[in-house]
């Protein structure tokens, strides 16, 4: 799998879960002071979940595609067909620093 610096699918997906359920407790509280009813504050923090995650995806997956403020690396336009290894890593760290790219460590 290439790495073209995007995130994939599934990363998103959790960050909208562990966020939403952060944010959801939140909400649920807020709706509790204000209502003093669990069953009308756990419906309110489980509808407002559900629609948050769904938002905040498509959300994320749109901003996937805007460049604006995104740094790209150098490098990103060499077709890479897997990961590589620390030792490829070590020798193209060594050849970019005898071409004068980057400086001693």
């Amino acid at each position: 799998m290439k790495d073209n610096g995007k995130e994939t699918h599934l990363r998103s997906i959790l960050k909208a879960v562990s966020y939403r359920l952060l944010a959801s407790i939140a909400t649920g509280t807020i709706a509790y002071v204000f209502t003093r009813r669990v069953d009308i504050s756990l419906g309110i923090a489980s509808v407002e979940a559900v629609a948050k995650i769904v938002c905040y995806y498509i959300h994320e997956r749109l901003w996937s595609f805007i460049k604006y403020g995104q740094r790209k690396h150098p490098l990103s336009f060499l077709p890479v067909n897997r990961p590589l290894e620390e030792k490829d890593k070590e020798g193209i760290k060594e050849k970019l620093r005898e071409l004068g790219y980057i400086s001693e460590d």
